[in-house]
């Protein structure tokens, strides 16, 4: 069998598990991985390139970032501040939060600010009764991620896209490709989440009795009662205003501001190595670093160009850009409702970028496209891991259908108008 054949296959076989999820997905890329090099596929340093890549250290270090706010106080103040400008009102208190969210997670891991969030939602609806959670977790949940698919670190969808981006044809997005776009994106759920969104919340889950989350009780008496040591908290905010600055002016590389400011939190003691070890989702890790490889290993077999032309051949005569970019982010939209998104765009994005290729359509907007596609799926708690921690307010399987299905439209809309508005497909 041709390599290129048999990486394909291999890839298939990944993608069954990866659906099933009999056994963990990072098992799964690594196994992949292993039996790219065995068959003689690829290389091993091809297969375990993302190990090394720049990629898995950008979003280690910031769930670094991340688990350094708590660890300090930073997170709480935050929540403090967010309960001071709601007013005790629940519709003030979802807007401030969303937008606070939402700008969080454009430089921190979007899993690590929604769990930051969590204690905070628990302590004002334990303290207001007119605050309920299902109208406020999930509705957050989605603003993280729409946040979070702003910039190149705030989410683990654009660093999959990136690396496979790079690997397939040597481009790739720098910290602010996504801004544009996904600002916009974000302006229009803010409008739906207070607006239409809102009214569906409480139309959906007014009659159902309120339930306690299931979270540690001491982090949400945190967020008002605790008091701060300065010692800590300077550095830690010191530390967040030089990151974003190095962000802003991209006087270094991403990763490497990423790595200084994961590195700082530990020199200054923000943050403990013991923390990092026992709260970093290892598994998301090397999911990605496997991932990585598994794009590295289509590409130097081949098997990324014979995936393009049999798409091609079943495209037939049709070779209009907007009209195979709007089939290729419907697509990944459909599938990231039943999978994890990143799994969607290791689907997805080499159909594309091979498409691109043969038709001379620019790489670019595709990628962006299928990766914010793929970000704002919402409609099942199998979205994305930011949707499936939502669980733990008590919300049924059809609630996400019932709350995301016009969401997903609207966010589907913005990006056929947006994308190609700030990146023109040819």
């Amino acid at each position: 069998m041709q390599h290129d054949v048999l990486a394909l296959v291999i890839l298939g076989l990944c993608v069954f598990f990866f659906l099933t999820e009999w056994i963990p997905l990072a098992l799964t890329g690594f196994a992949g991985c292993l039996i790219m090099v065995l068959l003689g596929v690829c290389s091993f340093e091809d297969a375990f390139s993302g190990f090394s890549s720049d990629i898995v250290l950008l979003m280690s270090s910031a769930m670094v970032i991340g688990i350094a706010m708590f660890q300090t106080g930073a997170a709480q103040i935050v929540g403090r501040m967010v309960i001071r400008w709601s007013r005790g009102n629940e519709r003030i208190f979802l807007g401030v939060s969303c937008v606070v969210a939402g700008c969080l997670s454009m430089f921190l891991a979007n899993t690590a600010i929604l769990a930051i969030f969590f204690p905070i939602i628990e302590s004002v609806c334990t303290a207001s009764p007119a605050m309920r959670r299902r109208n406020l977790v999930l509705p957050i949940a989605c603003a993280v991620m729409f946040g979070g698919a702003c910039t190149l670190v705030g989410c683990t969808p654009q660093l999959t896209a990136n690396g496979l981006m790079r690997s397939m044809v040597g481009e790739e997005m720098g910290m602010w490709t996504l801004t544009a776009p996904g600002v916009c994106l974000f302006v229009l759920f803010l409008l739906f989440a207070v607006t239409l969104g809102y009214w569906q919340s409480r139309r959906l889950w007014s009659g159902r009795k309120e339930l306690a989350m299931a979270i540690d009780a001491d982090q949400a008496i945190t967020v008002v009662h605790a008091a701060y040591e300065k010692r800590k908290l300077i550095p830690m905010f010191g530390i967040l205003g030089l990151m974003v600055f190095f962000y802003a002016t991209s006087l270094v590389p991403t990763a490497i501001t990423a790595m200084g400011a994961a590195v700082l939190c530990l020199v200054t003691r923000c943050c403990s190595t013991h923390d990092v070890v026992r709260e970093m989702p290892w598994e998301s890790v090397v999911f990605l670093a496997t991932c990585l490889g598994l794009a590295q290993a289509l590409t130097v077999s081949g098997a990324g160009e014979l995936l393009g032309n049999i798409v091609a051949a079943l495209l037939g005569d049709v070779t209009s850009p907007m009209l195979i970019f709007a089939v290729l982010n419907l697509l990944a939209l459909f599938i990231s409702q039943f999978i994890t998104n990143s799994t969607a765009i290791i689907i997805v994005l080499p159909i594309a970028l091979s498409l691109c290729t043969q038709y001379g359509f620019a790489y670019m907007p595709f990628c962006v496209g299928i990766t914010f596609s793929a970000s704002i799926a919402c409609c099942t708690p199998l979205a994305a891991s930011q949707i499936t921690m939502t669980q733990i307010a008590g919300y049924r399987f059809s609630d996400y259908l019932k709350y995301g299905w016009n969401l997903s439209l609207l966010g589907y809309a913005g990006i056929l108008i947006f994308v190609p508005l700030f990146y023109p497909l040819v």
